[in-house]
Parts: C-alpha cells; sequence; structure tokens
C-alpha cells in the first residue's frame, strides 16, 4: 500500500479511502455479512444504541407452544389447535410455525386479512374468528388476557389463550455483553407483550424494554430518540420493515423475510448475531487505515 501511494503522489489521495473500502467490502462478504449500503463502515462506528427486536432475533425463532389455557365447552384442544393454524397459515411470523406443527388437519377460512404485527381475522362456517394480541383478539376484556403472546376469539369471546417458548440464541448474550462494555445502550424492540419478553430482557442484561408496539410504533420509538442518538437495529419480519428502514444503521437476519432484507443495510447470512463484533471491529480498522492512508498520501504530495 505504501509503495502504491508513493508511486502515485498526487493521486494517492484518490486511492486512500477506496482502497480501504474495497477491501473491507471483501472481507465483510467473506464473514457471511452482506452490505447493501455504501454507509455501512462509516455509520457502523459512531453508532452509539443498539436496538433489536425479541423473536426471531435475540430468541432462535424456534417458537412451541408451551400451554394452551381453552375456553370452550365444545371444542377439543386438537380443534382449538387446528382452527389457530388455519388463520395462523395466513401469517407470516415464526408464532405461526407453532401451530402448523400441531395441526391435524386444517380448516376452511374466508375473507383472511392478516394485519401484520397484531394479528389474522377471518370468518369459518359464518362465525368471526380472530387470533393475535389480546388487544387485537378480544374487544373486551382484553387486559385480562395482557401476558398470553397469542389469544383466540370468536365473535369476540375468548376461545384459548396460548403461551409459548423460544430459546434464545447462545450469540445474543455474547453481543449484547460486548456492546454494553463498549458503552452503548441496549433496548429490546418488540410487538410481544406477554410475560416472556422481561424474562428475556432480565436474562440478557437489556438496559431498556419497549414492548408490545406496531411496526409504526417501533419506527416511531426511534424517531423519538435524541438527535445524538445513532441507532443500529436488528431484525427479521415484516412488522421490522418499517424501523429497519428508518434506523441510521440495520441489519437484518438472514433467515428473516425478504422484506426485512430489502428494507436493511446489512444482511447477516447465518444468523449468528456474534459476527456483528467483528463487522465492528472491521469497521474501526477501516476508519484507522483510511486516515493514515490520507496522511501518507499528503505527505507524499
Amino acid at each position: 500500500m505504501l509503495s502504491v501511494l508513493v508511486a502515485t503522489c498526487p493521486c494517492a489521495l484518490s486511492l486512500a479511502t477506496p482502497t480501504a473500502l474495497t477491501c473491507s467490502t471483501s472481507t465483510f462478504g467473506q464473514l457471511g455479512i452482506m452490505l447493501r449500503r455504501g454507509h455501512v463502515l462509516e455509520t457502523l462506528t459512531k453508532v452509539n444504541r443498539l436496538v433489536v427486536d425479541k423473536t426471531g432475533t435475540l430468541t432462535e425463532g424456534t417458537v412451541q407452544i408451551s400451554t394452551i389455557e381453552i375456553n370452550s365447552d365444545t371444542l377439543t384442544e386438537q380443534q382449538v389447535i387446528n382452527i389457530a393454524a388455519s388463520l395462523e397459515a395466513f401469517a407470516n411470523h415464526p408464532i405461526a410455525n407453532a401451530f402448523q406443527a400441531r395441526a391435524s388437519e386444517k380448516v376452511n377460512v374466508g375473507a383472511a386479512d392478516n394485519h401484520i404485527g397484531q394479528g389474522v381475522n377471518g370468518t369459518i362456517d359464518g362465525q368471526y374468528w380472530r387470533i393475535g394480541k389480546a388487544s387485537f383478539a378480544l374487544s373486551d376484556g382484553a387486559e385480562s388476557y395482557q401476558s398470553y403472546p397469542v389469544i383466540l376469539s370468536c365473535d369476540n369471546k375468548p376461545v384459548a389463550a396460548f403461551s409459548l417458548i423460544d430459546p434464545i440464541r447462545p450469540s445474543s448474550a455474547r453481543l449484547l455483553a460486548a456492546f454494553k462494555d463498549a458503552g452503548i445502550q441496549t433496548t429490546m424492540l418488540t410487538g410481544d407483550q406477554s410475560r416472556n419478553v422481561k424474562q428475556v430482557a432480565d436474562e440478557l442484561g437489556i438496559d431498556s424494554v419497549v414492548s408490545g408496539v406496531s411496526p409504526q410504533g417501533k419506527l416511531s420509538y426511534l424517531q423519538s430518540l435524541d438527535s445524538r442518538t445513532i441507532t443500529l437495529m436488528i431484525g427479521d419480519g415484516v412488522n421490522d420493515a418499517p424501523v429497519l428502514a428508518g434506523a441510521h444503521l440495520s441489519v437484518a437476519m438472514g433467515g428473516g423475510t425478504d422484506i426485512a432484507k430489502s428494507s436493511a443495510d446489512m444482511v447477516l447470512l447465518g444468523d449468528d448475531l456474534e459476527k456483528l463484533l467483528t463487522a465492528r471491529r472491521l469497521a474501526q480498522q477501516t476508519r484507522r487505515i483510511i486516515r493514515e492512508n490520507l496522511a501518507w498520501a499528503l505527505a507524499t504530495t
């Protein structure tokens, strides 16, 4: 590099930055991170707040049903699961997979409508069914079911409440610990409002939690932060697309939805969050090399 700078003399100034960026971009690819925007390396060194989605990002997204509370005298547990799975078939979220895995048959659903970040509604045998957050599934009495992540209702009456489990990614704790050691604030930003949110936040030592928010609510949270805050947002779902597009810097999980990937500045292939620590160190090293290159270029002109 030094030989090139000396030989090119005044042209060294024009080579100082692109040569370093080209090498770094190549290394990012080898690391399993696809860059989609040109500002990634520069912004990554300035981040002072990490904002992370929960389901499918901090957790593995392999959601399973742990308990079911049935509030019906006419439906069996399996029938309830079949109805729930048939409705969830219209959603694109890891939670939907938990119901598909336990369904024994599908029920015909008419006029289905997926409300991103809220739930799904549709008609079955002339009855109006909803599944999703308590505030979505129930017009009355939703407060009694806030601790459950998923509620199934028929004609506005609760039919079943589901508790879920979703293992935390092994790399989540290491990522958050490293960012906190660097003095970077951490926030969990999730549409989930169940008791599981606090459990995950406590286990990972997250500084602040914003839960039960819609896709627009996630974006509004980012916009409410101090102007000096430089955010790095990590997400994976359709409901994360607005906030991924609105963050200063954003990362989509490789196993996430296509719309999340297209909205993000980077795509993390392989879903290993710990690679972002290497990426940050590489960005800092690239910034230092660019400054050194510029200093040598100025000295040789």
